[in-house]
């Protein structure tokens, strides 16, 4: 067996992940695809996440490229619906039609449109689906002390954990009370009020909205 290291992505240049966007679209023109996330896997040199974290999002990346965008077919209702989350938390409120053709958002507001049949109704099934999972989140068996053998939660809280917690806290840091939506390229974050470290659960009880600015500071007391 030979060990030999793969190729470190990170140190690709723009300029080569373009153009293996163009060429990967190429290809799959004559095989009647469009490009998509999910096809440049297919044909792609490089990984869809590697593009996506270069360029802040896929849509961005390919209009650097001088792409048209594809309206992908067929996502999957869940993954539509982390993206829907990722551009809310990232706005700071409810985000409309326009939010979704630029960067964090993945897929563009047509697809929303296509998949749901309309915008609104996009937004009404996201709720919907966000208020269920909430109430499974907040049972009494969620809030339940911690038992002395082992962890019941991870101490990464989930994106719909995130949500919660953001949501219950109006997309405000509850330290300075500054948002996203009054300062851009504001960053929330969510904090363990009893660290992790110390046995705090990743709880919604336990867990507050702070900005970059704020957890760093208070990482550093």
């Amino acid at each position: 067996m030979r060990f030999e290291l793969e190729p470190f992505n990170r140190s690709v240049s723009d300029e080569d992940l373009l153009s293996d966007l163009v060429t990967a679209a190429e290809t799959l023109k004559a095989a009647g695809k469009s490009l998509t996330f999910r096809n440049y896997r297919e044909v792609g040199k490089y990984g869809p996440s590697t593009i996506n974290d270069r360029f802040g999002s896929w849509n961005n990346a390919l209009r650097k490229a001088g792409l048209a965008l594809a309206e992908e077919k067929n996502v999957p209702v869940d993954v539509l619906f982390d993206n829907l989350r990722l551009v809310w938390i990232a706005k700071g409120k409810q985000p409309v039609y326009r939010d979704m053709n630029g960067p964090p958002s993945q897929y563009t507001g047509s697809t929303y449109n296509a998949r749901f049949g309309g915008w609104r109704k996009a937004l009404e099934e996201f709720v919907a689906t966000v208020t269920e999972e909430q109430e499974l989140l907040t049972t009494p068996e969620a809030r339940q002390p911690p038992k002395q053998t082992g962890r019941r939660t991870n101490r990464d809280p989930s994106l719909s954990l995130r949500f919660l917690v953001l949501k219950r806290d109006c997309f405000r840091c509850t330290a300075c009370g500054r948002s996203p939506a009054t300062h851009a390229g504001l960053i929330l974050e969510i904090d363990h009020v009893i660290a992790w470290s110390k046995g705090g659960e990743t709880i919604a009880e336990n867990l507050q909205s702070l900005c970059f600015d704020c957890n760093r500071g208070k990482s550093a007391t």
